[in-house]
């Protein structure tokens, strides 16, 4: 990498290495276990725009084409899919159409199909769209881009609503990525995008959200450079609590919307943290070196004490965390996971085998590390047998805790 892929400055500097990696979310059979690959992790920082994003990259059709994270799986996510879906389907006009770039399985847009509002899902994962298309929720199979976005324009579809949720992290071109929005979107429309929160990643130690699928770490005030230099602007901001963190930016037309004065106050506060300054990352890295050794403390003194550890959520995160960490078989016996997706599988890097829930309870474990962190209330209120039996979860994050 040489240059910014947003603003193309070469004036780049490393802020966050965290060394060789296997791909997060290529879970492993057996066969695979001896011939897994490692590719280089390391957030980048430019110094003219302030978009940290990823030095290197991984071939997105190797990441997506075949997905093993299906959003219908969380509680949270299909709850917090609703609620965004009824607040914004009162505006919409009788012939509107709603769109979303990485729908998934349909989690988002079945809110809309269940109130006779025409949708159209766009994913490139064949498996996941193929259960959309079943599940009644029109989706297209492909990768979204300006040349898609000309194309459906060809075939009479403009958008009223475009949603992006966690995709614009994943997408290496930005620039197209921004310009297919333009494309698609009506002179009115909006586009809602969700993306998970540099600002908190920072403050809150969320290094385990860093992996190759994830392009680019967003703060705002990037964003907002990004969407002008292609005539789309911010006009609305809301942080959320989400995934340890996330900003719903609400964009549209350059002089479509009134624009809230809060977009400004949330820059001028990135600026004041120091979130686009080199020297900012130095005091980053040592605290997560320190949080790497107490929870291998914590962790070493359960295993001393008799105890037996699983680890919960067979988790893009939990393939960083374990990894950066070196965490592995020396201290976990094994991983439980909901996803029979993922179940009879193996965990990158660490090959862990990945079993159902319930064996938090069949094996006998007395603790399980939340890899899965991001949906800890959600976990914890699902186990409750687990934790009425003596049970206790580790929350690693942002510090290390006994729940």
């Amino acid at each position: 990498m040489h240059n910014c892929r947003s603003c193309q400055s070469d004036n780049l500097q490393s802020i966050i290495p965290l060394g060789n990696m296997p791909l997060a979310n290529a879970l492993l059979t057996s066969a695979d276990v001896q011939n897994e690959s490692r590719h280089n992790l390391e957030v980048m920082l430019c110094d003219d725009c302030g978009l940290a994003q990823l030095k290197d990259l991984i071939d997105p059709k190797e990441l997506f084409s075949d997905y093993v994270y299906f959003s219908s799986n969380s509680d949270t996510m299909l709850s917090s899919a609703a609620a965004l879906a009824t607040q914004v389907m009162h505006d919409l006009p009788g012939d509107a159409l709603v769109m979303e770039i990485a729908s998934n399985d349909g989690y988002l847009l079945k809110n809309y199909v269940a109130n006779d509002i025409n949708v159209l899902g766009i994913d490139p994962a064949q498996n996941i769209a193929k259960v959309a298309n079943e599940t009644g929720v029109n989706t297209l199979c492909d990768f979204f881009s300006k040349k898609l976005a000309k194309k459906l324009i060809q075939e009479g579809k403009k958008a009223d609503i475009i949603h992006a949720n966690n995709v614009m992290a994943h997408v290496p071109d930005i620039n197209d990525f921004i310009q297919g929005i333009q494309t698609l979107l009506k002179p009115h429309g909006k586009a809602i995008i969700e993306v998970p929160y540099f600002l908190d990643l920072v403050e809150n130690n969320e290094f385990d959200t860093i992996y190759h699928e994830h392009v680019f770490y967003f703060a705002l005030q990037p964003l907002k450079l990004a969407f002008e230099r292609h005539n789309l602007e911010i006009f609305d901001v809301k942080r959320l609590e989400i995934h340890g963190g996330s900003l719903r930016l609400f964009v549209g037309h350059q002089g479509a919307h009134l624009v809230k004065t809060t977009i400004q106050e949330i820059c001028t506060a990135e600026e004041a943290y120091g979130l686009a300054k080199f020297d900012t990352f130095d005091k980053i890295m040592v605290r997560l070196n320190n949080l790497k050794t107490r929870l291998i403390d914590v962790l070493h003194q359960i295993k001393r004490d008799g105890g037996k550890i699983a680890a919960y959520g067979a988790s893009a995160k939990g393939t960083t965390l374990l990894n950066y960490f070196g965490i592995g078989k020396n201290l976990l016996d094994f991983v439980v996971d909901k996803s029979i997706v993922k179940q009879g599988l193996y965990t990158p890097g660490t090959c862990l085998e990945i079993c159902p829930t319930e064996d938090l309870i069949s094996k006998k474990a007395t603790h399980a590390l939340l890899l899965a962190w991001n949906f800890s209330k959600e976990i914890i209120e699902q186990q409750k047998d687990f934790t009425q039996q003596g049970g206790k979860f580790i929350c690693p994050l942002p510090t290390v805790k006994i729940l």
